[in-house]
């Protein structure tokens, strides 16, 4: 076998299993994420569940929490599960644990969408976000489980072309599931019972997709000696930070994904000024359209991120992601500013394209491909640079430590309010440019950071 470059030394505890035992992990392991992609964008935070938001509230504050709650949630519990499962020999129990919990909190938040349709309260709405809260912690907690696991399971040369085909097949179900029910649903069903549906055929999907990543056979592993306490995992990565270059880098590049995350979050918002409708029902089949665009996008791209990080490493995958990330408030800041053009009605939906809702939806279609690349590079750059023992922490105090920031859409609802909406999108794309300067000071082949 070739030798591995540095900083991806495999961890190789699991990778002599016999070949046809890799074979069905690999088509198990890509099924679930079909399962898993597709259920999710049932209840896509941004792109679903803000819409619901605006439609019942029309306030733009509380959409904004939505990407709150998803964020801090998911990343929030990360470094503790580390410091109570890195010395667990077997770590699937556990992340099927985790879904399970999710499925639970999220047909929850269902029952919550029913009780909205009588009427907005505040206590429904808490019950609402509580019970979406429950399922993010759920969540981020499984991610970081799953994260070890493939660092195991697959093979460090495949490792970005195990992500990319694993999204790709996710991103072509969520396609065929967005045209042939999404679309359908939020523009034929009043709100918010067409939510509810789709909360429903979110938990469905998530079930299904923990039911085949559970049949994966789990390599068996070196695990870390003993568990360790929060303090102490703080310590060790407040450490990898100091000594290991990329690391460092790569949190400057989370940091700075935050103010372009923030595009995302407000395309909805942006995109209902720009067609200048109102009602909820033109929302709700605004933000079925932005759910194709974004998916096809993110879909197609997933085959050439995870062959470009595989080939060229997480680095170039990074840097042509900083570059989307540039072009794509620059598309959607030019939008306004075209002409009409033309005027052809999207069948189906009773909504009209012209050329500046065409410029917008491309803006976020490069936005979707530049997600892509940053979870192809990103997660390839994690898993193959990570102490194999300590990979959970490794992954989880960088997410960690970065809570705080997912409170940046507060911050930007309010300065959108302030100054509009366009002066937010100028911000993101300093963003862009940002990411793209720290990503060309990543190396390739920096060395392992050394751990307990």
């Amino acid at each position: 076998m070739a030798q591995a470059t540095a900083n991806e030394q495999p961890d190789t505890t699991g990778h002599d299993d016999p070949p046809g035992t890799a074979r069905r992990n690999y088509r198990l392991a890509v099924a679930s994420g079909a399962f898993g992609t597709a259920g999710f964008d049932c209840i896509h935070p941004e792109l679903i569940l803000v819409g619901l938001v605006l439609a019942l509230t029309r306030s733009v504050t509380l959409a904004a929490l939505v990407t709150v709650i998803s964020k801090a949630g998911i990343l929030a519990p990360q470094l503790l599960v580390g410091t109570r499962l890195e010395h667990r020999h077997w770590k699937r129990p556990y992340f099927v644990g985790f879904a399970v919990l999710r499925l639970a909190a999220l047909a929850a938040m269902a029952v919550a969408i029913a009780m909205l349709g009588r009427g907005v309260t505040p206590w429904r709405l808490t019950l609402f976000f509580g019970a979406y809260l429950a399922s993010c912690l759920c969540m981020g907690s499984g991610y970081v489980v799953f994260m070890d696991i493939v660092g195991r399971m697959i093979p460090t040369g495949r490792v970005g072309t195990f992500i990319g085909m694993r999204h790709f097949a996710g991103g072509a179900a969520s396609v065929v599931i967005g045209l042939a029910v999404i679309q359908p649903v939020l523009a034929h069903i009043p709100t918010p019972t067409n939510y509810l549906v789709l909360a429903c055929l979110g938990v469905a999907l998530g079930a299904v997709h923990t039911v085949l990543f559970g049949l994966c056979r789990e390599p068996v592993s070196t695990p870390a000696t003993s568990s360790t306490t929060l303090g102490q995992s703080l310590r060790r990565g407040f450490g990898w930070l100091k000594t290991d270059r990329n690391y460092r880098i790569f949190l400057a590049l989370r940091v700075t994904f935050r103010i372009n995350y923030l595009g995302l979050a407000f395309f909805i918002p942006y995109g209902k000024e720009l067609a200048a409708e109102r009602d909820p029902a033109a929302i709700a089949i605004l933000g079925g359209i932005m759910v194709a665009v974004h998916k096809v996008c993110r879909t197609f791209s997933s085959l050439v991120w995870g062959r470009l990080a595989d080939g060229r490493g997480y680095r170039s995958c990074l840097v042509a992601a900083g570059v989307f990330f540039t072009v794509a408030p620059a598309l959607a800041l030019l939008a306004p500013h075209l002409p009409r053009g033309f005027a052809v009605a999207i069948p189906g939906t009773g909504a009209t394209l012209d050329l500046p809702l065409a410029v917008y939806l491309l803006g976020l279609g490069t936005l979707g491909a530049a997600f892509q690349g940053l979870i192809v590079g990103g997660n390839r750059f994690l898993i193959t640079s990570a102490p194999p023992h300590r990979r959970i922490s490794y992954v989880g105090f960088l997410n960690t430590v970065t809570v705080p920031l997912t409170l940046l859409p507060l911050a930007a609802a309010a300065l959108a309010g302030t100054l509009g909406l366009t002066v937010l999108f100028a911000l993101i794309l300093v963003g862009g440019l940002t990411y793209v300067l720290l990503a060309l000071r990543m190396r390739e082949n920096d060395p392992p950071p050394e751990s307990d």
